[in-house]
């Protein structure tokens, strides 16, 4: 379920600041939502994280700006300049572990036959950085849901 690593590394924006952003968090409740899909076909039964059952995660990501700061205080009081470790890997021109976080829900998605369109293309996107050795792209959440489409509202 830590999906977000990709997004802090795609957007090179801080962790804080990126999820104080409603349009980076559609991006990571799509992710979310399809790895729960798999994960319910599957028979995988996902643990809690930050107290929320994993299922109101997707909802509460959702939420306007302004509620979800303050509901969301505790996974907001970080340090203002915290990124990601997928982030650093770029910025080092290392390979990430995008195959052992957005992979595995692709895998399992791919076995229980269910459908992870957002999560393939932030995995084809974090692929694609890697292999410029570029650094982190600086991408807008325009600029990864345009190709994939937007489930979310």
């Amino acid at each position: 379920m830590n999906l977000n690593n990709a997004l802090v590394a795609l957007s090179d924006l801080p962790l804080a600041t990126e999820l104080a952003d409603r349009r980076w968090r559609l991006i990571l409740a799509d992710q979310i939502d399809e790895a729960l899909s798999a994960m319910k076909a599957s028979g995988v039964e996902p643990a809690r994280i930050a107290g929320l059952r994993p299922a109101l995660l997707p909802k509460v990501l959702r939420l306007p700006d302004w509620l979800f700061t303050l509901l969301a205080q505790r996974m907001l009081a970080i340090d203002p300049r915290a990124r990601s470790s997928m982030w650093d890997d770029l910025q080092r021109g290392r390979p990430t572990e995008i195959d052992d976080l957005q992979g595995a829900v692709l895998r399992l998605a791919e076995k229980a036959g269910t459908p992870a369109p957002m999560v393939k293309r932030i995995t084809a996107l974090v692929r694609a950085a890697e292999a410029e050795r570029l650094g982190p792209p600086g991408l807008a959440p325009e600029q990864i849901v345009a190709p994939a489409g937007r489930r979310s509202t």
